[in-house]
């Protein structure tokens, strides 16, 4: 058989150009969208790895929408994602409305080909460890509804090119290291912006000052809704010259007051001294009354005064401590973490993990020189106080030795230690939680639980003064007798 020939003029040769150049692409139908999510599983795993890969179809997968047989939606919040976003990934999903990858473990940048995303309306990426300078790749996503990138790494300015993003409702930058000067951003449709706690500096514009404090606080700016700023106190010279100061006093020195005008700033002067005197009235009577309350209290016995103390001490806590404040445990374990496991003392029960904990929600209970001490209730209804230790740095072999050695520890009047966590940039240390109370309090008279861990020997004291007491908290505080009893009979 001879061979096919094919000059420029026939027709089988422009249906072969037509298809070289329009059919070589990447296809842009759901086949290509499944290569592209399981190109990004392989890059990041976490809760990817659930995806269901026989599946010819990805849109029954866990965070995955789909419209008119195209990807539009890909949400994995909290995912355990970890690693970067490669290119020709997440990029590829060309009919993106809405991306949501928050509260994982991405670092790294986002890829330019972002660029891609014409469609895109939501994009939340915040409380990651993304860095660098914000990725020129997000100024092309015109049709922006909500841009979220609080809680990251990024640095460098602020670029005027977000005004580009015209349709933008939402713009938090809270939370990174963006320094310099923030740009004049002319957006109508901005109603939530908030660039708190980064490194700016200088006045705040004034197509952003309709904006609240709590937008702008934790840098080094003034203007608008802050502190105005000093070239905005100062009055120009021109204002007041001394020659035109000079030609405004003479016509006041050549005037006479008339009788009323002195009646006026007589009667005037007389309210003035009147309120001045009551006013010193006021205070010297506050004052005698608290050297009194000081003199009271300096006759008292030390274990009444010790007492009261103990209720000051007690009610400062409670200002200090909110009680119902219940926010997702505040702890991340950081790259270097990524790995590590929780580890166990002693004969406790298995069961939960670090992922459990990090999912857990959080109440602070109290705060110390050496860290931070929260209620953790796990999703499996268990609840455990978390130590989050500040300023160690000691090697993880001589940490691991300590811990083993406290988690070694059986008494009845210690807690157990639980299981522990290290890492370079976290320490953890995991009790069991004890509810009712403090031993300041049993010593203090500030109980409201008689049932608390205490010395096996005042067991049956606490039961009985529990209401034996006629003090407002209806318990009597341990008199020094017994207090130095019950330290001789546990030594």
């Amino acid at each position: 058989m001879a061979p096919l020939r094919l000059s420029m003029s026939s027709p089988l040769f422009f249906l072969f150009f037509s298809f070289s150049l329009f059919g070589g692409s990447a296809p842009t139908d759901l086949a290509s969208d499944r290569a592209a999510l399981l190109a990004f599983r392989a890059a990041v795993r976490g809760a990817t790895l659930r995806w269901n890969t026989s599946d010819p179809s990805p849109c029954s997968w866990d965070g995955v929408t789909c419209s008119d047989s195209r990807v539009t939606e890909l949400r994995l919040p909290g995912a355990d994602l970890v690693g970067r976003i490669p290119p020709g990934t997440v990029g590829n999903l060309t009919a993106l409305t809405a991306l949501s990858l928050r509260y994982n473990l991405l670092f790294g940048t986002l890829p330019q080909d972002f660029t891609a995303l014409a469609g895109l309306q939501l994009l939340h990426v915040q409380n990651n460890r993304f860095s660098g300078e914000i990725p020129p790749s997000i100024f092309a996503l015109r049709q922006l509804v909500r841009l979220n990138l609080e809680g990251n790494l990024f640095h460098g300015l602020i670029p005027q090119d977000f005004n580009n993003l015209i349709s933008i409702y939402a713009l938090l930058l809270d939370r990174n290291r963006l320094s310099g000067e923030i740009p004049d951003l002319r957006l109508t449709n901005l109603f939530k912006f908030n660039v708190s706690f980064n490194y700016l500096k200088g006045q705040i514009p004034s197509s952003l000052r309709r904006m609240p404090a709590s937008s702008f606080v934790g840098n080094s700016l003034c203007g608008g809704p802050l502190a105005a700023c000093p070239s905005e106190n100062s009055m120009p010279a021109a204002l007041s010259p001394l020659g035109s100061t000079r030609n405004s006093i003479r016509p006041i020195e050549r005037k006479n007051l008339s009788p009323g005008e002195i009646a006026g700033i007589a009667i005037g002067a007389s309210v003035g001294f009147l309120i001045l005197l009551l006013l010193m009235v006021l205070w010297f009577r506050v004052r005698e009354e608290g050297e009194g309350k000081s003199k009271e209290l300096r006759k008292l016995k030390p274990e009444a005064e010790m007492g009261q103390r103990g209720k000051r001490d007690a009610q400062n806590k409670k200002a200090e401590l909110p009680s119902v404040a219940v926010v997702p445990f505040p702890v991340s374990i950081g790259v270097d973490g990524v790995g590590q496991k929780l580890v166990f003392t002693g004969k406790v029960q298995r069961i939960y993990d670090l992922e459990d904990l990090l999912r857990a929600t959080a109440e602070v209970l109290g705060k110390g020189t050496t860290g931070t001490t929260y209620k953790a209730m796990l999703e499996m209804g268990t609840a455990v106080a978390v130590k989050r230790l500040r300023d160690v740095n000691l090697p993880e072999k001589e940490f691991s030795e300590r811990m083993d050695a406290i988690g070694a520890m059986d008494h009845p009047n210690l807690v157990a230690l639980q299981a522990y966590y290290y890492s370079k940039d976290e320490k953890l240390l995991v009790y069991e939680v004890v509810p009712n109370g403090s031993l300041s309090g049993l010593l203090h008279g500030e109980l409201s639980f008689p049932s608390i861990r205490c010395l096996k020997r005042c067991q049956a004291w606490v039961l009985t003064s529990a209401v034996a007491g006629n003090k407002a908290s209806g318990r009597t505080p341990l008199d020094w007798e017994t207090r130095l009893e019950m330290l001789a009979q546990n030594r």
